[in-house]
């Protein structure tokens, strides 16, 4: 046995156990290297913590140690998902197997096959991807096959250095509590690795081992066209407009061309440089689509091609980017997801109506359109009268559930969103989904261009309809967790002991919600009318970190949250106002951006605290 001697016993132990379970030479050379070279500093952060589920899963940097993502962690993780869902899941669940999905990233594909083959050992089939695809495929997949489960690894639109592994519950949505916990528990239980787990050359003449690729794709293809009215399956054949895409290096590239064949849109053109997956990301610093770098090849190969609409997947296409270029103005209108929300929500309730009328039955049941707390509130202005608006506490996980149990209660949800441009176009796939998004927008296009108008227009329509709704978006990072501490403590005790704060900068409060205490004052909300309905997360106390939100006479709504899985303190603000010209529209834009600056001067402190903006 190999002589380690950090001068930390706990330490020390950790790593005799690590060097005996980690059969992958790489990650175990590293800690050779890492205890020869004395780096206990590194090695206390990754032995000696491990790391917990937070967007439905696990995310981070890819080596060795428990709070890395490498085989050891992927299998133990694999182990407990599987041992619970024996206990929870009924013989028919478990007998229809799992379904596993992987990305492009470094490892994706070792990791879906380390998970399948500790399924397979314990009898349960697997339908496993044979190629690369879109995580929301996996979600879809869930459901199709009856799962009992659902894995996906993926790290998103992370650093090329980061992977992931995404958990989706039997009904196609992602974990939430009971069962995130109770899955974390479990882990702590089936730590051992047997040696036959690490065997995975078995798998591919394994009878429970089935390759679901071609299955799935076109089931999902079917389900792309479903989706659309036949008059919009009409329109988009007659108006033909071009449209370019990005795949940024990841999955939806093979995807995109199928459900635009499905949806009757002419196959876009692809930016070939980021076309295929690739995990080093060559063409970007950071693959991900809301960084507006990220656009500027769709938006070069449009402009040499004359073409008006960009759409970029993330690399693993759940979520979705869009552009636009306005041919009056001559520039490049890059949408937020606030703003793409509201039209997409606008666009699927138009659609719903078109059907509800042409039913035979005349029947029409009640709407219903999520959005997450940290989202733009027009969604809710734009529902008013024809739908009901459902907020949820912020990531999918929540907006999922709550859509499925909305349609268990036998009610209609048609359409989620989140500001982070994620989209959910149907119940039919219970998570955010950037294939079907670029799918509905080009639809909307189609059927906005062929009428001599744009998505621009069209969003300047519904800012004189139902007010301009403006938002302005950041977040500070911080390296010690006793300033986010300091901070909420402060907030709470503002004007004195147990007093949250009257006025913040320019703007007095008139209602304030601290969703971490489960204070609010005043104690009635100024939601009234808003459905109330259970699994949002916003019907119990927030306990994965800190969140307050604020709103104000003036029209202001601000919310400080932390994440969920960075060291970042976050803001999300809102104007609400009414501006029936793009220049006023500026005017306002710019006096938000002040007076948000102002308000996280005073409530944040951010140089006082050494935050990084």
């Amino acid at each position: 046995m190999i002589s380690i001697n950090s001068g930390d016993s706990n330490l020390n132990s950790a790593l005799h156990g690590w060097l005996k379970l980690d059969k992958n030479s790489i990650t175990h050379h590293e800690v050779l290297e890492d205890i020869e070279h004395c780096r206990w500093d590194k090695l206390k952060k990754t032995m000696l913590s491990r790391q917990k589920f937070g967007t439905a899963g696990l995310r981070g940097r890819m080596g060795a140690g428990y709070m890395c993502m490498n085989d050891v962690v992927v299998l133990q993780t694999a182990q407990g998902l599987c041992s619970y869902v024996k206990k929870v899941c009924t013989q028919s669940q478990l007998s229809n197997g799992i379904v596993v999905g992987f990305d492009g990233r470094y490892n994706s594909k070792r990791f879906a096959e380390l998970t399948a083959k500790v399924f397979i050992s314990s009898s349960i089939p697997v339908h496993l991807f044979s190629l690369v695809c879109p995580t929301p495929l996996v979600s879809f997949a869930t459901i199709l096959y009856g799962a009992a489960a659902g894995v996906m690894v993926t790290a998103s639109h992370n650093p090329k250095e980061d992977n992931g592994y995404k958990v989706y519950w039997g009904n196609g949505s992602q974990v939430i509590s009971p069962h995130d916990d109770s899955i974390l528990d479990e882990i702590l239980n089936c730590l051992e690795i047997p040696d036959d787990h690490w065997n995975i050359d078995e798998l591919k003449n394994n009878e429970m081992v089935k390759n679901c690729q071609e299955e799935v794709t076109t089931k999902y293809m079917e389900y792309i066209r479903s989706s659309l009215h036949n008059d919009v399956l009409e329109q988009n054949k007659q108006a033909n407009i071009s449209t370019v895409y990005s795949a940024m290096h990841g999955v939806g590239h093979e995807f995109i061309l199928k459900a635009f064949a499905a949806a009757n849109l002419k196959a876009p053109l692809s930016v070939k440089d980021q076309q295929d997956p690739n995990p080093d990301f060559p063409t970007v610093v950071f693959p991900n689509p809301e960084e507006k770098e990220c656009l500027e090849m769709s938006k070069a190969l449009a402009e040499q091609n004359e073409v008006q609409l960009v759409l970029v997947n993330d690399p693993d296409a759940d979520r979705l980017a869009v552009a636009e270029y306005n041919i009056d103005t001559k520039s490049w209108k890059v949408f937020s997801g606030n703003e793409m929300g509201s039209l997409l929500g606008w666009w699927l309730l138009k659609q719903h109506l078109i059907r509800a009328e042409s039913d035979e039955s005349g029947a029409s049941e009640p709407v219903y359109l999520l959005a997450s707390f940290v989202s733009s509130k027009m969604l809710a202005a734009v529902s008013r009268g024809k739908g009901l608006f459902v907020e949820t506490l912020t990531g999918f996980k929540w907006m999922g559930n709550a859509t499925l149990l909305l349609k268990k209660e036998g009610k209609v949800p048609i359409f989620a969103f989140e500001e982070a441009i994620g989209y959910m176009c149907s119940p039919i796939v219970p998570d955010k989904d950037g294939v079907s998004a670029a799918v509905q927008v080009a639809s909307l296009a189609s059927h906005l261009y062929s009428r001599g108008s744009s998505l621009q227009n069209q969003l300047q329509v519904l800012y004189r309809d139902f007010g301009y709704h403006v938002s302005y978006n950041g977040y500070f990072i911080f390296n010690e967790p006793t300033v986010v501490q300091k901070i909420f403590l402060r907030i709470r005790n503002f004007h004195g002991k147990g007093i949250y704060p009257k006025t913040v900068g320019p703007c007095e409060v008139v209602f304030l919600n601290d969703f971490t205490a489960g204070v609010k004052i005043p104690e009635e909300s100024d939601s009234e009318g808003e459905p109330k309905i259970s699994g949002t997360g916003l019907d119990q106390k927030y306990t994965s970190g800190e969140m307050i939100t604020f709103r104000c006479s003036n029209g202001l709504s601000v919310t400080v949250r932390t994440s969920g899985t960075e060291p970042k303190l976050k803001y999300y603000t809102e104007l609400v106002c009414q501006a029936d010209t793009v220049c006023a529209q500026e005017a306002k834009k710019m006096e938000l951006e002040t007076m948000v600056k102002e308000f996280i001067d005073e409530l944040i402190q951010p140089k006082e605290n050494g935050l990084t903006g």
